[in-house]
């Protein structure tokens, strides 16, 4: 059992509050046992004074050295082995979450010493207090919030307080990173949406989402913290290359292509053929997509583009048109018959790959289906394409079989083929 008693004149109110929730049934499976014990008791002044004026004058008051040693002893009495005793002070060592497992797990019994008024009288200080502690840099009228807050810390950590190691392994401060955003039911709350990587069952997408949240999450509240991270991992520096990539110019919008925005068309689609070419992924080539295609999709209406302060740097063609290599899908089938919309030739300027202009896209392919009044989206993709393959998953669509495309020869027509049912929003 893990012991901590708190030296307080004010112990109902540490103990009311040490003795609620997750703490109080570790007590009451006799895991911990966390006692306050008022130093009144431990004075021989009638009054029951326990402070004084300090010496060399001065406002305030000290908390006199004899009531507390009492105390403190009269608590030592009752175990073999002396306590571990921390003071905590304003004066003291910032507390960390190092410092919470360090005394979780290799104390089994601490005495937390609260003070009060202009503080205690330094000779205690001197032959009893092993370490001192503080909060932060800042000062509180008592010792009493800083104690609760240091067993708190420390308890949560006495193996069996918590169901399982994993409760508190990925929290903040737990490997020098700060915590990633957590969502729960609803999906949509006040127009805000859960991110979509939290969405898609894929455990190794939302794992990386998380370590891609917290280590963004450290850099931009916590550099202090961050400087200190070891991010020589492949997996880390891939992360931190995507983080280092300039933010998205505000606005980001989405608007119907016109003729004008060829030229910004042709040089996105330029460099997505050249990054395809690049990774033997034969899924564009010389005659496909051309000018003349995005000429019928404009004239259609079928094709949009993104726009990150105003310049072009998406594009993408949303048809509603049946596709006919669709419906000669092998290896799987889609979930329904009903209407859908299918996206195709698709791409993000190369400066902003990696920014979440993507999946800005791929937003709003759904907000412009539903607008439609469609409730089902389809997709294809080279299957070495594994880029693509990971953003349409990310954002919550199905494997549903595989489909061939018109491509001539040489060219592979094999393609995987992808659905997501979409929720109105």
């Amino acid at each position: 059992m893990y012991h901590i008693d708190i030296m307080t004149l004010f112990p109902d109110t540490v103990g009311d509050v040490l003795s609620e929730s997750i703490l109080g049934r570790a007590q009451e499976r006799d895991i911990l046992r966390i006692d306050a014990h008022q130093i009144r008791d431990y004075t021989l002044n009638r009054q029951k004074q326990v402070d004084d004026y300090p010496y060399g004058g001065g406002r305030g008051a000290v908390l006199q050295a004899d009531p507390l040693y009492r105390c403190w002893a009269h608590i030592c009495a009752r175990y073999e082995k002396r306590p571990h005793t921390i003071y905590l002070s304003p004066c003291g060592k910032t507390f960390t979450q190092g410092d919470a497992k360090r005394l979780a797990w290799e104390q089994d019994h601490l005495i937390l010493v609260c003070g009060h008024y202009e503080g205690i009288d330094q000779r205690f200080i001197d032959e009893c207090v092993d370490e001192e502690i503080s909060l932060g840099d800042f000062v509180l009228t008592g010792g009493e919030i800083a104690a609760m807050a240091v067993a708190d810390a420390v308890c949560r950590l006495v193996p069996g307080v918590l169901s399982d190691a994993e409760c508190f392994e990925n929290e903040s401060h737990w490997d020098g990173l700060l915590e990633y955003p957590q969502y729960s039911r609803p999906e949509v709350w006040h127009g805000r949406a859960v991110p979509p990587e939290l969405l898609t069952g894929d455990h190794a997408q939302v794992e990386r989402w998380r370590r891609r949240q917290s280590l963004l999450r450290t850099r931009e509240r916590r550099p202090d913290l961050y400087e200190k991270l070891d991010l020589t991992s492949k997996a880390d520096q891939k992360l931190v290359a995507e983080l280092s990539r300039p933010a998205l110019p505000q606005p980001v919008e989405c608007r119907p292509a016109a003729q004008a925005d060829l030229p910004a068309i042709q040089a996105i689609i330029a460099q997505a053929r050249a990054w395809m070419d690049a990774s033997r992924i034969d899924q564009w080539n010389e005659n496909y997509p051309i000018a003349e295609d995005f000429l019928g999709d404009i004239s259609r209406g079928e094709c949009y583009v993104l726009t990150c302060g105003g310049a072009v740097g998406a594009v993408f063609t949303l048809s509603a048109r049946p596709e006919p290599c669709y419906a000669a899908i092998t290896d799987g089938k889609w979930s329904a018959g009903q209407p859908y919309a299918s996206i195709h030739r698709c791409a993000v300027a190369e400066q902003w790959r990696g920014t979440g202009l993507a999946r800005r896209m791929i937003e709003a392919c759904e907000e412009l289906a539903l607008a439609q009044g469609l409730q089902w989206l389809r997709v294809d993709t080279h299957k070495k394409n594994k880029a693509m393959q990971g953003l349409i998953r990310r954002n919550g669509f199905q494997y549903r079989g595989n489909v061939l495309v018109d491509a001539p020869p040489p060219h592979d027509p094999r393609r995987v083929a992808y659905e997501k049912r979409l929720k109105p929003l």
